[in-house]
């Protein structure tokens, strides 16, 4: 081997050595960073952002959040927090983030109410999936819930998860967001599932079964306006869209006019109306 070869592989040693220590030194370094972000005091949380939040008063969150105080902002343990403020009926999630050096921000996500359910004379809140909101509350802008249940726990819902009344409740609230027509439904009667209503003034809107939905309700605006069945008494039947029907009260009245009957239900002639003059 010459001189050469002996020269190269010392430099390949050398080489390789101080990779080594500068690797060793550099994951030093790491840990040592990482300790003193973790540990130092100057890293623990002091101040709390609140904000997102209505419905649910800030102190309870303030006070739900407290645990957060004095904790190491990397190390944050966030999960009870979630746990803390589900009790709460309005509480959807909560989104946490770090404000360095020693803040926290807390997005408070609430649940909207957008159904009214009147039930044994008290108004309840609804989300538009019917999770129960508040018992005894003020009416708010929204359609109102005809039903027969009773009230579950506050921030569960009133019906279960697959069920078909849910999805009815969900697609009439949104469609009803949505409707920019001067016909507006403010009330949906889920009591039957086979026979779905909703009403305008003195019209009942009869939809049957929860299918097709938006093309039911279109085409019972339509046959208003056209119609121009906005005082009409009586009912709409659009739930068999190929053939919908119309029931107008003063025109059954006035047909029994036009054609009373001949004979009583014994067999005797009807008495004879009399005169002004008696």
């Amino acid at each position: 081997m010459s001189l050469k070869d002996v020269q190269d592989r010392i430099k390949v040693k050398k080489r390789k050595r101080r990779k080594r220590i500068l690797t060793v030194l550099f994951l030093l370094i790491l840990v040592a960073g990482g300790v003193f972000l973790t540990h130092a005091p100057y890293f623990s949380v002091r101040q709390l952002q609140i904000t997102g939040n209505e419905k649910i008063e800030l102190r309870q969150v303030e006070s739900q959040g407290a645990f957060l105080l004095d904790q190491n902002i990397f190390l944050l343990k966030q999960g009870s927090l979630k746990e803390q403020l589900s009790n709460h009926p309005y509480f959807l999630d909560v989104e946490v983030k770090r404000i360095l050096p020693d803040g926290v921000h807390l997005y408070i996500k609430e649940r909207v109410a957008e159904v009214n359910y009147y039930n044994q004379g008290v108004v309840s809140l609804l989300t538009g999936e019917g999770i129960l909101l508040e018992i005894g509350a003020d009416p708010i802008l929204g359609p109102m819930l005809i039903e027969e249940l009773s009230l579950p726990a506050l921030g569960t819902p009133i019906y279960e998860e697959a069920s078909t009344k849910k999805k009815a409740l969900m697609e009439f609230t949104d469609l009803m967001k949505r409707n920019t027509s001067s016909i507006q439904f403010q009330e949906i009667d889920l009591r039957d599932e086979t026979n779905i209503r909703t009403y305008y003034k003195n019209l009942e809107i009869r939809l049957g079964y929860g299918d097709s939905m938006k093309q039911k309700l279109n085409a019972a605006i339509n046959i208003i306006l056209d119609g121009q069945l906005e005082e009409v008494h009586g009912y709409v039947d659009v739930s068999y869209l190929a053939h919908p029907v119309v029931f107008d009260e003063a025109l059954q009245v006035e047909e029994e006019e036009v054609n009373p009957e001949e004979e009583t239900e014994d067999g005797a002639s009807p008495p004879e109306s009399q005169g002004e003059d008696g």
